[in-house]
């Protein structure tokens, strides 16, 4: 029997994509260079330290943002620091474009939609498209990782769905080298009773943090992992007033800006709790209280599966949620992060499409957090309005909101989505 193709019309889609491409990549060649390669610059400097041996962890670097990552990424983009920075920054576009659409086929692979009609299977991924295309487009602007992020847990997922878990693990390894929120997968893997995989994600890691010794030697590799710790604790990461930034949608943000009195910015609105003024040590008590419940309804498994073998949907449900924490729990959490939401709107979706007008709760569901995605765009509600409006958290309800479904169809529509 013929298999069924995943996307119909290839022509089509092929001479979307290519259309796509090249209206991004003229808009951001426009303003890459004036803008100075935004965050992309942050990545190409410290290939360019590591290459010549200096420090690639200078707090409030006066030169570029903080690079806060591992040094093997830092060893990675030296590569890229070999050629002049506007061709590598052309490279990186190019390189995230195409690891986005490598990232889009591969959960057509994990999450398969072969039941459904051409038109049903367009509306899913377009959707989809539409959905995160915000974010999407301001991590391919900005030179961000998020893509890459994405590509290597969403590759990871599907070798490891395929029992190739040393290579999957690899790759979501790589991705808790890059930030370190995907190390929420190594407790995941573990309540999961993935031994093996846990196992092999945190030997990688340890492998991964040795590799540039290959390049500069152990006593320089050493020195930058002594150097990449305060540079997580000690950084701008942490300031007030990169907590408070109304743009920063971070969970641990939002719970400061509703129950503290955002002082630091001009025309900052009256937040319902902010008379409470709650102490620094009461803010993290109750977003890790917050933190906790999202963790544990991740965890927890419906009745009709704790006595057997989970099953691949309910793991991908979960995978969704974990990159939805991955967004929530970053202490800096900008718009680019929230194109990780992805995989949830792809599996939101797929269930409204395989229940039609009866999801129409879902339907309600994504239309909110898409106007929730949309209500800071100053093309749509203005500049002063949008500035008001990033303090109360949309795309953190926004995020909540997906989290929300997910649990849903994990608990109660598994058999609808199975469908």
């Amino acid at each position: 029997m013929k298999k069924k193709k995943i996307l119909p019309n290839k022509p089509l889609l092929a001479i979307l994509t290519i259309a796509a491409f090249f209206g991004i990549f003229l808009s951001h060649q426009a303003r890459s260079a004036k803008r100075n390669y935004s965050d992309f610059h942050c990545y190409y400097l410290a290939g360019e330290r590591f290459l010549q041996k200096q420090d690639i962890y200078v707090i409030k670097d006066t030169q570029a943002a903080e690079f806060r990552y591992a040094p093997v990424f830092a060893m990675a983009m030296s590569g890229l620091a070999l050629m002049p920075e506007g061709k590598a920054d052309t490279f990186w576009l190019t390189l995230n474009f195409l690891l986005l659409i490598i990232s889009l086929s591969l959960i057509g692979k994990l999450i398969p939609l072969e039941m459904f009609n051409n038109r049903q299977k367009w509306l899913v991924y377009g959707l989809t498209l539409a959905l995160t295309a915000r974010s999407i487009l301001n991590t391919l602007d900005s030179g961000q990782v998020n893509i890459l992020i994405f590509w290597a847990i969403v590759s990871g997922a599907y070798l490891i769905s395929r029992k190739k878990d040393t290579p999957g693990s690899a790759l979501i390894a790589f991705a808790c080298l890059i930030k370190y929120t995907p190390l929420l997968f190594i407790p995941y893997f573990l309540i999961r009773k993935k031994f093996k995989t846990a196992l092999a994600v945190v030997l990688f890691v340890a492998l991964y943090l040795l590799l540039p010794a290959l390049l500069v030697g152990l006593k320089d590799n050493f020195a930058y992992l002594k150097g990449m710790i305060p540079q997580l604790t000690n950084s701008t990461i942490l300031e007030p007033m990169t907590i408070l930034d109304p743009k920063n949608q971070s969970l641990y943000s939002a719970i400061n800006r509703i129950f503290t009195n955002c002082i630091l910015y001009f025309y900052a609105p009256v937040m319902p709790f902010q008379n409470l003024n709650l102490s620094p040590q009461a803010v993290k008590t109750t977003y890790l209280a917050v933190c906790a419940v999202l963790l544990a309804a991740i965890a927890f498994l419906p009745k009709n599966l704790r006595r057997q073998e989970i099953n691949q949907k309910t793991l991908n449900i979960d995978y969704a949620m974990l990159l939805i924490c991955m967004i929530l729990f970053n202490l800096n959490a900008w718009m680019h992060n929230y194109m990780l939401m992805g995989l949830g709107y792809f599996i939101i979706l797929r269930f409204i499409a395989a229940n039609g007008r009866k999801a129409w709760g879902m339907i309600l569901l994504l239309l909110a957090s898409f106007a929730l995605n949309l209500i800071t765009l100053k093309s749509i509600t203005g500049k002063t309005l949008a500035y008001k409006l990033h303090f109360y958290s949309p795309m953190v309800l926004s995020a909540l909101l997906v989290f929300a479904g997910l649990l849903r169809i994990k608990f109660d529509g598994q058999k609808e989505f199975s469908a």
